[in-house]
């Protein structure tokens, strides 16, 4: 079955990772200027950076924790 896309867009790529069913739709940057794809790459960006920043504070203060501990 597959899943309803609401965004509007097409898809562009279709395929399985294991039983995972992939779907990229083109929601994102159909009809948009080059400055509008611009600015949701760099937004996509910004929040990969987070995440990263996010894991590496998390990894060091669970080892500080951990020397604490000892």
């Amino acid at each position: 079955m597959l899943a309803k896309i609401p965004l509007g867009g097409d898809i562009v790529e279709d395929y399985y990772i294991g039983n995972t069913h992939i779907l990229i739709c083109d929601a994102a940057f159909r009809n948009n200027t080059p400055e509008d794809n611009k600015r949701v790459l760099e937004a996509a960006a910004r929040a990969s950076l987070n995440i990263i920043r996010n894991r590496q504070r998390s990894e060091q203060e669970r080892e500080q924790d951990d020397r604490a501990a000892q």
